[in-house]
């Protein structure tokens, strides 16, 4: 438990649970952390543990953490397999899972990588704002492996499946984003989203769209000659990159 203006740092908590029955928030969420609106967890390695909502964290504002392994498995729906509710900066989540949000869900995260984290809906985040976020090798049974009703800036979404329906993003908002590579069985990259100055396939509507090959060094740089060089929009960039640049 970390209180109003606390901090938890440079920690490993593992194999941590929350209660089977009670009030959902306060005693079915958080299996590794559970903290006030104001609490800090920073450093520190949530991994293996288990709750309704929140497996790994619950609210708070977490920095440069690992989350990985972490479920979020209570009754029907469960939310945020690593992190519920929470601000994430700069941190890594990684295996974990959930009914909705397998890596996190209602929360913001910026300049984090979700990789290999699963769910029903949402198989990376679910209901997040994301910045400068990378997805990458996240799935879902049913769709949006990558990102669900979210709202994504500069963020690259690629190797994300879904074994329904929208590998890449569903029901989302997507500025300045790349969101190629992704499958599923129908609309491997995604449905029902709206995309302004990004990349991805087929052509959607929307200002500054592209839908050419990114032409990808890796899953977090553009080579040189990547037609997405240059073709963001400076009203939709904020903070700095992954390498820490503007």
């Amino acid at each position: 438990y970390v209180g109003t203006n606390a901090l938890l740092s440079g920690f490993t908590l593992t194999n941590g649970h929350t209660r089977a029955s009670g009030d959902s928030s306060k005693e079915q969420s958080g299996g590794g952390v559970w903290c006030e609106t104001s609490g800090v967890v920073s450093n520190c390695v949530l991994t293996g543990n288990s709750a309704d909502d929140g497996g790994g964290a619950y609210q708070g504002t977490l920095y440069n953490c690992t989350l990985t392994g972490n479920s979020a498995d209570g009754y029907y729906p469960s939310y945020g397999g690593g992190a519920y509710q929470g601000i994430l900066y700069n941190c890594t989540l990684t295996g974990n899972s959930a009914f909705e949000g397998g890596g996190a869900a209602g929360g913001t995260l910026y300049n984090c990588v979700l990789t290999g984290n699963s769910a029903d809906r949402g198989g990376g985040a679910s209901e997040c704002t994301l910045y400068n976020c990378i997805l990458t090798g996240n799935s879902a049974a049913n769709y949006g492996g990558g990102a669900y009703q979210g709202t994504l800036y500069n963020c690259v979404l690629t190797g994300n499946s879904a074994d329904d329906d929208s590998g890449g993003a569903s029901f989302s908002t997507l500025y300045n984003c790349i969101v190629y590579y992704n499958t599923a069985p129908t609309n491997p990259n995604y449905y029902d989203s709206s995309f302004y100055y990004s990349c991805t396939t087929p052509l959607p509507d929307g200002e500054g769209n592209i839908s050419d090959e990114p032409l990808l060094a890796s899953t977090t740089h553009l080579s040189a000659n990547s037609p997405c060089v240059g073709k963001g929009s400076l009203q939709y960039s904020s903070g700095v990159d992954i390498d820490g640049e503007p």
